[in-house]
């Protein structure tokens, strides 16, 4: 019998196995993710030839746009596993690209791997064949003290239940050999390890009701299926809630989906309410080809939603191969609280937060607040109250006064740190008073998921355009990260960039409220009749349409806008200082745009955050009072 191998390519010391889709040293694997794998497989298979960093980018994100970052990150990966710093293996040709310079060998061979067994009389030797292309087993028995040998990956006990059943029936010898080939093929290929999945993407569950008040259900039940999963380390890329929300209410393909994402796995669910009785179903499926990787079909009462979705997220973390340490396992199925209408209330919450409005914030406080009575040591529910008051205080014109605002977000995040210190959430709010109080280095500490927005206010745009960018690849549909993005050259100056991101943002979601700030890019470009188009649209403040027909020089516009500002304001209607600096600061009155900004100080200082970088304030940088207020709030020597 003629033994044959695996395709493989050998390189100093190195085998990578093309066919099991692993690295190994010797026998021994060396752990390698998908893209780093995927890298070197590219580089070895056209080793000797310069790849630039284009060709490599495309070859491993077909159809995907990614930065260069991306590209370096995976190279170090392949680096770190080939221990290759010193690029002996690698070589990096500066503003080029990469060199594979190693002699590469095809499919030499390796060696097995024994193992020993407590069974007698019988040596089983698993080894590969390939016949006219096909992979093909065969087994060698012989007779020996229990010796069993196998391929390095897989298991012994099935081989192992094997040779016990030779032991202890005694079959002739050509009857054994050939049945325990058999055997042992069938073993081979139904019992060794499957590769996990460590990407997902889970879809808004669909309301097939359609009935409005399912809604929060509907996408409550996935929220928390993502917050669970994100929990585990070994699975690497969740996709957040905010990104998958375009697509809710809308066909999905799951190949699409997982090219948009760039997930291996989709999760789709509906959901179906009778009263107190709901019904889910739900199906997960391998992108690569579309295959049917597991449904699962769930009948339970609408007081046992937590219970469900804990369920939902375990039965997801099995089917995805992910092999979780005991420490793992309870973070994925921890709950807050043991309240069913407690947590009801608190997705309903959740879900109006969402909304975005002065009505659903409202709707929201009251439903949280409701959470927290039931279960008054609801850690998440405290939290999630202080994050409604942390969106709140940042909407320009104001919704609620400031004082009173920050006042309620810091007792709700103190509440929530005194019942739980290790919830992440709570430490995000903590962050946004931290800044409030400009404690800057305390808010970099805490403000982990808002790093870009810390390192704007340090004037840190470099860095935070890296951060920004990173979170895009990772979320490129999360509307949210692209008008940070957007932001982010705003700041820079480079306006065209800014602009061509905030139309793709509204191309994603005409709805999304960032016609206000494409208006901004677009009168700091000069383009004031474009952007007096995009300040006529739905919920965009007064005062910025103010302000842009005051730099369009249409003053007297500007100013009927101003005094129906002053008599909203007369008449008890509460209206952010801000605002009135803003719509002055347009009209060129400096005076009074510095008395409202010192105003605004006094207010609610943390809308000044962005002074040091944003452009509208380049015509107050040379005026005195300006750096007096960078100093106020410890911007300033």
């Amino acid at each position: 019998m003629q033994r044959l191998t695996h395709q493989t390519r050998c390189f100093d010391g190195f085998t990578l196995d093309l066919t099991r889709g692993c690295l190994l040293r010797g026998n021994q694997e060396i752990k390698l993710p998908p893209k780093p794998y995927d890298a070197l497989k590219y580089l070895v298979e056209n080793s000797g030839r310069l790849i630039s960093k284009r060709e490599l980018i495309e070859a491993l994100w077909p159809d995907t746009a990614v930065t260069d970052d991306s590209l370096v990150q995976c190279m170090k990966e392949v680096r770190r596993a080939l221990g290759d710093d010193a690029q002996q293996i690698i070589k990096t040709v500066p503003r080029r690209g990469y060199i594979f310079e190693q002699e590469v060998r095809e499919n030499a061979p390796s060696a097995p791997v024994t193992t020993y067994t407590e069974e007698t009389a019988v040596q089983l030797i698993i080894e590969e064949e390939e016949t006219d292309g096909l992979r093909m087993q065969a087994a060698t028995a012989l007779p020996s003290a229990g010796v069993v040998a196998l391929l390095p990956e897989y298991r012994v006990g099935s081989v192992q239940r094997v040779a016990t059943a030779i032991k202890q029936h005694k079959w002739s010898a050509a009857s054994g050999l050939l049945t325990l080939a058999l055997v042992a093929t069938a073993i081979f290929y139904f019992t060794r390890p499957t590769e996990a999945i460590d990407s997902i993407a889970v879809m808004p569950f669909v309301n097939v009701n359609g009935d409005p008040n399912v809604d929060y259900l509907s996408e409550g039940i996935g929220d928390s299926v993502i917050e669970r999963l994100s929990r585990l380390p070994n699975l690497k890329r969740v996709i957040a809630l905010n990104s998958v929300m375009r697509y809710k209410g809308k066909q999905t393909d799951p190949q699409t989906i997982g090219r948009e994402f760039t997930v291996r796995a989709v999760l789709m669910g509906r959901v179906i309410q009778h009263g107190d009785d709901l019904s889910i179903s739900t199906e997960l499926v391998d992108v690569r080809d579309n295959s049917h990787l597991w449904s699962g079909q769930y009948n339970v009462k609408l007081a046992d939603i937590m219970t469900l979705q804990v369920q939902i997220a375990r039965d997801i973390s099995e089917k995805l191969r992910l092999r979780l340490s005991g420490e793992e396992k309870q973070r994925l199925t921890r709950t807050y609280t043991q309240s069913g209408e407690a947590y009801q209330l608190y997705m309903m919450g959740c879900y109006y937060r969402r909304r975005g409005t002065k009505e659903a914030f409202d709707k929201s406080i009251d439903y949280l607040e409701q959470a927290t009575k039931k279960d008054p040591g609801y850690a998440p529910a405290y939290a999630e109250l202080g994050e409604v008051y942390r969106n709140i205080s940042w909407r320009e014109g104001g919704l609620w006064r400031p004082r009173e605002v920050r006042q309620k977000e810091e007792l709700a995040a103190l509440k929530a740190l005194q019942i739980d210190d290790m919830l992440a959430e709570a430490h995000v709010v903590m962050a946004n008073i931290k800044e409030m109080d400009f404690d800057w280095a305390g808010a970099e500490q805490e403000y982990k998921r808002a790093l870009e927005l810390d390192l704007r206010i340090f004037s840190r745009l470099d860095e935070a355009l890296l951060h920004a960018r990173r979170a895009q690849e990772l979320e490129p549909l999360n509307l949210e990260v692209n008008a940070d993005v957007a932001g982010v050259f705003n700041d820079l100056r480079e306006y065209d960039r800014a602009i061509e991101q905030h139309l793709k943002i509204l191309e994603m979601d005409p709805t999304f409220p960032d016609h206000g700030k494409l208006a901004e890019t677009y009168q700091l470009k000069g383009m004031y009749e474009a952007a007096l188009a995009e300040l006529k649209k739905p919920n965009v403040p007064k005062a910025q349409l103010a302000y842009g027909y005051a730099v369009a020089g249409r003053k007297d516009e500007a100013l009927k806008i101003l005094d129906d500002m002053k008599q909203d304001q007369s008449e008890g209607h509460y209206v952010a200082p801000f605002a009135f600096a803003l719509v002055y600061m347009g009209l060129g009155d400096n005076d009074r745009a510095f008395e409202w900004l010192d105003k605004t100080f006094d207010e609610n200082p943390y809308r000044l955050s962005f002074l040091t970088v944003n452009p509208r304030f380049d015509g107050l940088r040379s005026d005195p009072r300006f750096t007096h207020l960078l100093r106020r709030m410890k911007l300033a020597a």
